[in-house]
């Protein structure tokens, strides 16, 4: 069984700094997945700086295969710690994860991240160690399906200081708040943005302090395959339709043409949904075995410009209309995979008909661009 690790991150920038203090840093490889959150002494731009210089030459080493310690080390040299405050230039916590699951934790002045399952919150073992002057919190432990874990700079836990909460949020409080919200079923993005909206509450809109929230769920890997367009052999129909049908994960058929050659060729018979259309967008259909089937070319326009205009989850997966429903698989999805036809539209030879519509296969790309800068795994094949 294939597992994921979805990764979302939230941050506030403290009241009257142009730049957040803290820094996140996230490097996947195909063996491990490294992740960093750095927070800067004090804050504006010196503490950027600060911050993202932790949080980039610790996950490059990580990445690289050095141990914590020499990563600690090469911080040390790199930013000394503060003579006056007698405080490290930079705290940061690091989280890696294996392909298996299994986790390791390093802190070094930075609140101790927290790890639950659905509505419960675990309690994390942690040693402590001495790394040249620095001391540091280690944990190891393996993940099971349905963990997450969230990450947090110290103004998480000093939201509300010295306002609504005399002593500020605190660390049990987060705690509750957090393990709530993870009961609620959130995605890691909207996992972090809801700690992050209730800290900027408690700071009263005026944070004072930087805010970093990162949250981690280990769950199972999300695909969607998506069948765009007939052969432009028809002797590859069935070939298409049967990588399609094979696929695992939800399956998407994009085209009027393209829906009544899998019908044909699996016996499936297609029905229009007429709540599945508006204005601009086509109506969608029904089909069994197949998760979603909507009309092509204006459709994917349509959801490529969702992408472009930077559209979550939480936006369209309410929406009848086909290209928000397409993009909402599309963003729930970790791994997208598109069987393109190359069959000319013949679309085309109506008059005004967009050429960005016509263009289908430049639409496809475009929209696998916009997948792959928001993290996504996007593969494309052409028949």
């Amino acid at each position: 069984m294939s597992f994921y690790l979805d990764i979302g991150y939230s941050q506030l920038n403290k009241k009257g700094e142009e730049l957040c203090g803290d820094s996140v840093e996230t490097l996947r490889s195909d063996d491990v997945t490294v992740i960093v959150l750095a927070d800067g002494l004090g804050s504006g731009v010196k503490a950027n700086i600060l911050s993202r210089i932790t949080a980039k030459t610790a996950a490059t080493m990580l990445k690289m295969g050095c141990s914590v310690d020499e990563v600690l080390e090469t911080i040390a040299v790199t930013l000394p710690m503060c003579k006056v405050r007698k405080l490290a230039y930079s705290t940061f916590s690091i989280l890696q994860i294996d392909n298996n699951g299994q986790a390791y934790l390093a802190e070094f002045d930075n609140p101790h991240a927290y790890l639950g399952k659905k509505g419960s919150l675990y309690y994390l073992n942690r040693d402590r160690r001495r790394i040249g002057d620095k001391e540091i919190a280690e944990a190891r432990f393996k993940l099971e399906e349905g963990n997450w874990l969230v990450l947090i700079s110290d103004g998480v836990l000093h939201a509300g200081l010295g306002g609504v909460l005399n002593l500020g949020w605190g660390e049990l409080e987060v705690g509750k708040h957090i393990k709530d919200l993870a009961a609620k079923g959130y995605d890691a993005a909207d996992l972090a943005l809801e700690v992050i909206k209730k800290c900027n509450e408690l700071y009263g809109g005026k944070p004072g302090d930087d805010v970093s929230v990162v949250a981690v769920k280990y769950r199972k890997l999300r695909t969607v395959t998506a069948l765009v367009g007939p052969p432009r052999n028809p002797a590859d129909d069935r070939k298409a339709i049967a990588k399609l049908l094979a696929a695992g994960g939800k399956k998407v058929v994009c085209g009027g043409t393209t829906s009544k050659i899998v019908s044909r060729i699996t016996g499936k018979k297609v029905e229009v949904n007429l709540a599945g259309s508006s204005e601009e967008v086509p109506p969608t259909g029904f089909m069994q075995g197949i998760d979603l089937v909507t009309e092509g070319a204006i459709t994917l326009y349509c959801a490529l410009q969702f992408l472009k205009k930077g559209v979550k989850l939480r936006d369209v997966n309410q929406a009848l209309d086909g290209a928000s429903q397409l993009v909402s698989e599309f963003l729930q999805a970790d791994e997208v995979h598109f069987i393109v036809g190359l069959a000319v539209n013949q679309a085309m030879h109506y008059p005004g008909f967009p050429l960005s519509c016509v263009m289908k296969n430049q639409t496809v790309r475009d929209v696998a661009e916009m997948l792959l800068s928001i993290g996504k795994k996007v593969t494309i094949e052409y028949f």
